[in-house]
């Protein structure tokens, strides 16, 4: 008989984590996906995190590292972001009309993908590099409604969806 692990996570110390690390954290409502910025506030590392609110709908917020209880461990699966809730309901704004709402996904001057940050971190709007973790300037493209899923092989699973706020002009 053979015995095989596929995608079994790891603990993380919270004190080897640099920014651009993904890791899942326990949470009342279930496990949350986060992201380790490279933003610091209160000389406190500020963590980006996707967790659900409701049923199928995700909370972005930002906490501080040190605020997370309970055990850190590794994704193993890929984390997949799709703008819009399906084809037919690609919201585009044009990031010189208006401004990104906290947990918008981005595209960034460069190609990447980050993220509209703002909720605790005293109102200022921010960007975070979804690759790297680091605060970034330039941005093309805002998407105030996407998803995340987990892939693993040709199976995927879905996290939930985010809905930015109604912005009808």
């Amino acid at each position: 008989m053979s015995i095989s692990f596929e995608g079994f996570p790891r603990i993380l110390d919270p004190r080897a984590l640099k920014p651009g690390r993904w890791f899942m954290a326990p949470s009342a409502l279930g496990p949350v996906v986060c992201l380790l910025t490279e933003i610091i506030v209160d000389e406190k590392a500020v963590v980006l995190t996707f967790g659900l609110g409701k049923v199928d709908a995700l909370e972005v917020r930002s906490t501080r590292l040190q605020s997370i209880a309970g055990p850190l461990t590794t994704i193993e699966d890929d984390l997949v972001f799709t703008p819009g809730e399906d084809a037919q309901k690609l919201r585009l704004l044009a990031p010189t009309k208006r401004p990104f709402p906290n947990g918008a996904l981005l595209r960034l001057s460069n190609g990447d993908m980050g993220m509209g940050l703002a909720e605790t971190l005293g109102g200022d709007l921010m960007i975070v590099s979804l690759a790297s973790g680091q605060r970034v300037q330039g941005f093309e493209l805002i998407f105030d409604r996407w998803s995340l899923s987990l892939r693993r092989g040709t199976m995927q699973a879905l996290v939930g969806h985010f809905k930015g706020p109604d912005r009808r002009t």
